[in-house]
């Protein structure tokens, strides 16, 4: 949009006076920049010339100079309303927004101002580091999300990335989890071999769902026999990966087994809890679960051995560590140890990354997370 200001004549009637006949007004249009200075020319009209002459051809010509000019503008203004249209100069830079608002979590949560942060229409990284922190905090910030406490801090040099890639007026600001505490119970398994079905119940209580142990393990599906039939080569019993294997009180000839990630996620699933499977995965996928407020079921080697091997009804190999026991993260902290809920004696726990890694391990990694 241009100013451009134009001797308009107030009075038509030619006795009017030269000295008070001219009211300059400023007439406000949307003109490309050549329509513009074809309109003006070279400059002002200069009207001192008619002061020697006439009343009235002084008048007739500023009436007709005047009428010319605010008639060009109208002309003008047509054309760009009738779609008449220039090319943006090369380099020119689009309509910059009056304020970037700075999401997070789904939220916004301040105003960024384009002047403070740019230099010559462009992001400029050291400003907008210095103006991102002053106006996201500097040190830890603590959010609940359901049943857990998340402790994360504003990665001020991520956020410079998403300002200038910002697009629409918006951007996110980019925060980096420190920290992490689900709710859970403590509880402890009612039998020898229920371990599975105690921290079910655990893991279930982190997202609202309390069901007790006992339910849950009648509700697990079943494989094989209570006790294993035969005897080398032709041992068969059942199929971790199938159902619960065993005797749960134990007892028998081998003692009872348990169950595997599978059978204990389509149990969840028909409660109405969805579960995602992390079972193979790196640590780092447990870590990154608990750090967004997500309980892990994780299935652990108390010992390393003794082993069994077998043959499921379904002809199967199966091999299983006797050790096996199930525990339920509910935490990390900042030096990355992890918080358990451990249903063996139903006591809380606090492991480092090296001893939950080797204990996960010795069970093939195994787990399953909450979905958030």
């Amino acid at each position: 949009m241009y100013d451009v200001e134009v001797p308009v004549l107030v009075g038509a009637d030619e006795h009017d006076a030269p000295t008070e006949c001219r009211d300059n007004r400023r007439i406000r249009a949307s003109l490309p920049d050549q329509m513009l200075l074809r309109l003006v020319g070279s400059g002002p009209v200069d009207t001192s010339r008619a002061r020697g002459r006439s009343r009235s051809g002084a008048g007739r010509r500023r009436i007709t100079v005047a009428g010319a000019l605010v008639g060009g503008v109208v002309v003008a203004v047509a054309l760009a309303a009738g779609g008449t249209s220039t090319r943006r100069p090369a380099g020119a830079s689009t309509e910059t927004p009056p304020t970037i608002t700075l999401m997070a979590g789904g939220r916004p949560i301040a105003e960024v101002d384009p002047a403070r942060i740019s230099v010559g229409g462009r992001v400029d990284a050291a400003r907008a580091r210095r103006e991102l922190r002053r106006l996201l905090p500097a040190g830890d910030v603590t959010a609940n999300s359901g049943r857990a406490r998340l402790v994360y801090r504003y990665d001020i040099g991520a956020t410079v990335l998403a300002l200038a890639r910002a697009d629409g007026g918006r951007a996110s600001a980019v925060r980096r989890p420190v920290s992490a505490v689900v709710a859970a119970p403590v509880v402890r398994q009612a039998q020898r071999n229920t371990c599975e079905s105690a921290a079910l119940e655990i893991l279930l209580a982190t997202v609202g769902r309390e069901v007790g142990q006992a339910r849950l393990q009648r509700a697990l599906p079943r494989s094989g026999p209570l006790d294993p039939r035969g005897s080398g080569a032709g041992r068969t019993w059942g199929d971790p990966d199938r159902g619960y294997v065993g005797r749960p009180d134990g007892g028998g000839v081998a003692g009872g087994f348990g169950v595997y990630p599978a059978p204990v996620r389509a149990t969840a699933a028909r409660l109405g809890v969805q579960l995602d499977d992390l079972s193979g995965g790196s640590p780092g996928r447990v870590y990154g679960a608990l750090r967004a407020g997500r309980a892990v079921m994780a299935w652990i080697g108390l010992s390393d051995g003794p082993f069994g091997e077998w043959r499921s009804p379904a002809g199967r190999r199966v091999r299983v560590n006797f050790g096996e026991h199930t525990v339920v993260l509910h935490g990390i902290r900042r030096d990355g140890s992890v918080l358990v809920s451990n249903p063996l004696e139903g006591t809380r726990e606090r492991w480092s990354p090296a001893e939950f890694e080797e204990l996960w391990g010795r069970l093939g990694r195994r787990a399953l997370a909450t979905r958030a």
